[in-house]
This record gives C-alpha cells, sequence and structure tokens, in this order.
C-alpha cells in the first residue's frame, strides 16, 4: 500500500529515495537506500523537524542534490532529489502524495 501511495513521487527523473518514518525514527518504508536514511542521519533530520515545529516541510539545498523533509500527522517524509531537479513538480507530487498517505484509514 504505502508502494503504490508513494510510486508518483519514487517515478519522478531525479528522486534519488523517498522514506516514511514516524516521529521517533522508525523507518516504515524506504524507496531505496541512500545517506539520507540511514540511521545516524534519521536523528538529524528528526531534529531538525523538532527544531521547526511551525514548518511542514523543509528543504536543504546540498552540494550533491536537495533533500525536503514533510511532517505528517503520523508519518513524515524524507524526499532526496538530484541537484537538477524540478523542485516545483516534486512539491506538488508531495503534496499529493502526503494528502493520499494521511487520508488512509
Amino acid at each position: 500500500m504505502l508502494e503504490r501511495t508513494m510510486a508518483p513521487l519514487v517515478k519522478i527523473s531525479g528522486v534519488k529515495s523517498v522514506t516514511l518514518f514516524e516521529a521517533d525514527g522508525f523507518v516504515i518504508y524506504r524507496s531505496s537506500e541512500d545517506t539520507t536514511n540511514i540511521d545516524n542521519q534519521m536523528g538529524k533530520w528528526i531534529s531538525s523537524l523538532e527544531a521547526s515545529v511551525d514548518s511542514e516541510q523543509i528543504t536543504f539545498v546540498l552540494e550533491e542534490g536537495t533533500v525536503i523533509l514533510r511532517r505528517g500527522n503520523r508519518l513524515n517524509m524524507i524526499i532526496n532529489c538530484e541537484a537538477t531537479i524540478n523542485l516545483g513538480e516534486v512539491r506538488k507530487t508531495i503534496e499529493s502524495c502526503h494528502n493520499l498517505l494521511h487520508n488512509m484509514n
């Protein structure tokens, strides 16, 4: 079910990985392994979300690409993208996948 819900995001050219995790860092879905979703990095992403309680979404522009964190009611997302990706398309698709994910019963 999660794979189907995240498929529109995973299929965007330039998306390296999508990770869904609970507030405590427990990963429940990974489209693929990369440095953004290894255990020691997850703690840093959780800290970033905790430090920005007023933001639903945080974007990090890094040398090797862009990482977007999206806070959810039940699950949070990490989207790791190549540097040349169309961020508008990714953000629109994140919103759609987020809504599907959090409206599932």
